[in-house]
């Protein structure tokens, strides 16, 4: 599998006339037969108005993105996909008309122009028609339509996230492919840095009003997991810092987000990953297996869970999501150091041999020990 930085960068011809820079990097993409697919910066920094996309949902709007190409942004052009290209690994086709449902239904709010040039906010569905053929013989296909709207957006639209195909493909989380889009977006920019309070961020990522209310449970399911699954599979990671508040408990009341290219040995391991089968990838993402070569005249060696004790550095230079994730949740706002400090005096010569769940259990019951005694900073 080629991540973006094993492909010669795009140039975009210049006698393309009459088209936008993300449409022109759509026809390079094309005559090149290069496994990625062009998608309007616009939208990937659009926010959803009503409803949001499952990762189908994602999946199969970029499928057809890079099947239209140059041409997506055409008065009157219907596009044709088969269904076969449009399941990807999936085997059955019960799952395209839901999807279609979801494109034709939800509304997303993309900036734009006025006819003025003035700067606007385009409330638009993405796709106004689709009819899928009901035949079950391997050739059947799906015909369809951007919205006016939609295709006014990327006739206009002068930068874009390009996005690897294989990357997108693996990635299983909604939110996590929403995160990669923005990396894919800025991550050849000089500032690859950015700053959204909570709630734009939770537009931006899609998250259902009423789910994840509280951003210990944000973070947990949403930032955490996509951060996972982002580092495991692209070629650039990701990671965010919170910004407190000066109130009561010192809320969370912005994220920023940092996009940092891998070097050449992480993208080749990572390229390994890509190739690999997805059966086993979350058990090696999560460090809960370890791949253990044969050893030969020996007897077979069983897989061992990846269990490190608890760190004796500071906890700002701490390895393991997991124990940073629990003293975040759990700490109450006081410094991990501090809490790290005490913990550590508190077990003694035990916590050299404390690694995995035991760990983590023990360092949760402090952190809520330690916030019960001393109440909140």
């Amino acid at each position: 599998m080629k991540l973006a930085s094993d492909t010669v960068d795009i140039e975009v011809p210049p006698d393309l006339e009459g088209l936008s820079r993300t449409l022109r990097v759509a026809d390079v993409i094309r005559r090149r037969d290069l496994d990625f697919v062009s998608k309007p910066g616009e939208l990937v920094e659009s926010e959803f108005e009503t409803g949001s996309l499952s990762a189908a949902g994602r999946k199969a709007f970029a499928l057809m993105l890079r099947k239209a190409g140059p041409e997506a942004g055409e008065d009157s052009k219907t596009f044709t996909i088969t269904k076969k290209e449009l399941r990807g690994s999936h085997k059955g086709n019960e799952r395209i008309q839901p999807v279609m449902d979801e494109l034709l239904r939800v509304i997303v709010r993309i900036r734009t122009t006025s006819k003025k040039g003035k700067p606007a906010i385009m409330s638009q569905s993405l796709l106004s028609s689709c009819v899928e053929e009901i035949s079950e013989d391997g050739m059947s296909v799906v015909e369809f339509q951007f919205s006016e709207s939609f295709k006014r957006v990327i006739q206009r639209s002068d930068y874009y996230a390009r996005v690897n195909l294989g990357v997108m493909l693996a990635l299983q989380s909604r939110y996590s492919l929403t995160l990669y889009d923005l990396g894919c977006l800025i991550i050849n920019r000089q500032n690859r840095v950015v700053k959204m309070n909570v709630d734009e961020l939770r537009r931006r990522l899609g998250v259902p009003d009423g789910s994840f209310k509280n951003f210990a449970e944000f973070r947990r399911d949403v930032l955490v997991k996509s951060k996972a699954e982002i580092d495991q599979l692209a070629d650039f990671i990701v990671e965010w810092e919170e910004i407190r508040g000066s109130g009561r408990g010192r809320p969370v009341e912005a994220v920023k987000l940092t996009f940092s290219p891998k070097d050449p040995v992480e993208q080749e391991e990572t390229a390994k990953e890509l190739d690999r089968p997805k059966v086993g990838r979350r058990a090696r993402r999560d460090g809960s297996v370890e791949e253990v070569a044969a050893i030969p005249a020996a007897a077979p060696v069983a897989a061992l869970p990846s269990s490190k004790p608890f760190p004796t550095g500071s906890m700002h230079f701490c390895g393991d999501q997991r124990l940073l994730t629990i003293v975040a949740d759990f700490g109450g706002g006081w410094d991990k150091d501090l809490i790290a400090g005490a913990f550590r005096e508190k077990m003694g010569d035990r916590l050299k041999t404390l690694t995995g769940v035991p760990l983590y259990k023990s360092w949760e019951g402090f952190c809520k020990s330690f916030v019960g005694l001393r109440g909140r900073p």
